[in-house]
């Protein structure tokens, strides 16, 4: 007994399942026997045309929807001021939580514990590749923050930026007050 019986991507004329007496047919893919070598290397090529054609889709996808609008150097100038701001507050802050903790017995100990771990050459080397790493990193960091920021000032902004900036001016009167720049 013969079956013909192929999957949707085999034209079936061309493979036959082949098995005897009343067992069912298999159906692993080692059960496929197909009779022309020729045709099963256009069938695999016709797929891999799918596959690439396929492929090449789904790039023109992303690369169209990767193209994001670049901010306006108010925004990026804007961005820029308050990240500096707000480094410039951390390091007054540390500055002002070292200069009160460093006279107790115990910051004297973690500080000469740090100097030592200094000299390790296994930290040095984890902060020649952390510094290696970063170094690389800084360029995309760069883009996806650029990119973020055009499709803030696109799509967010005029919805939000209002308010947004009302925040930041109330928040920037208590930091000023408790946590300066200067």
């Amino acid at each position: 007994m013969t079956f013909v019986c192929s999957p949707p991507y085999i034209i079936s004329s061309r493979c036959e399942l082949w098995f005897t007496g009343n067992s069912p047919p298999e159906k692993t893919v080692t059960s496929w026997i197909c009779t022309s070598s020729n045709h099963s290397l256009f069938l695999v090529s016709e797929m891999n045309t799918k596959l690439v054609l396929a492929l090449v889709f789904a790039l023109q996808v992303s690369m169209s929807l990767s193209q994001v609008p670049a901010p306006s150097q108010e925004l990026v100038d804007k961005y820029e001021s308050l990240k500096a701001t707000f480094y410039r507050r951390l390091v007054n802050a540390y500055g002002k939580l070292q200069g009160t903790v460093g006279q107790t017995e115990q910051a004297q100990t973690t500080r000469e514990f740090i100097e030592s771990l200094r000299d390790k050459p296994e930290l040095q080397a984890v902060a020649k590749v952390a510094s290696g790493l970063g170094a690389e990193a800084a360029p995309v960091v760069d883009r996806a923050r650029a990119s973020l920021l055009g499709l803030y000032e696109q799509y967010l902004r005029p919805h939000v930026g209002n308010g947004l900036s009302e925040a930041i001016d109330q928040i920037k009167v208590y930091l000023d007050q408790y946590m300066p720049a200067e």
